[in-house]
């Protein structure tokens, strides 16, 4: 059994979101990892989305952003191409980001990441929008394929392309 911390706490949450999926990401399932009861966590956390956000910083804090060249273009396009992969590897990693970022409980790096590299505020929030809503849609395909439905293929040249034409004018 590992020392309850925050940090903890988000380790054992990204793990059980990687094994078993949002949905099964739960305090009651958290708690069973560290054996003790759900109440032990809340001197951790404040509720369930305080947790989730912790999962999210969890999995960004992983991801070493490629450095700033000074070319915003190639820098955003870079980024955001590393953001995506990592959130597309990891199972409903996209659908959490956007969760927490929508009720303000964490991911503000993931934002941050884009932004100081974006032109604007503008550029920023596209770029958000169409790396969360890529990742998500291509990991409900990629989770449908794995229990034998047919749905179109997944692919990554259709979140670069659209990309491209978000910074290439």
């Amino acid at each position: 059994m590992s020392t309850i911390t925050r940090d903890e706490l988000s380790r054992v949450g990204l793990q059980l979101l990687a094994e078993h999926g949002l949905a099964d990401v739960s305090m009651r399932r958290v708690a069973n990892e560290f054996g003790v009861a759900v109440s032990a966590l809340y001197w951790h956390v404040k509720d369930k989305q305080s947790l989730l956000g912790a999962i999210v910083d969890r999995l960004l804090d992983t991801i070493e952003v490629a450095p700033v060249t000074g070319d915003w273009k190639t820098d955003v396009m870079a980024r955001a191409e590393q953001l995506y992969e990592t959130m597309l590897h990891t199972r409903d990693a996209a659908e959490l980001a956007a969760s927490v970022l929508a009720l303000g409980t964490g991911g503000e790096k993931l934002r941050q990441s884009i932004a100081e590299v974006s032109p604007n505020a503008v550029t920023t929030d596209a770029i958000m929008a169409l790396l969360i809503g890529h990742a998500t849609l291509n990991q409900q395909r990629l989770q449908a394929q794995t229990i034998g439905l047919d749905v179109a293929a997944t692919t990554t040249t259709t979140f670069r392309q659209a990309l491209t034409l978000l910074v290439q004018p």
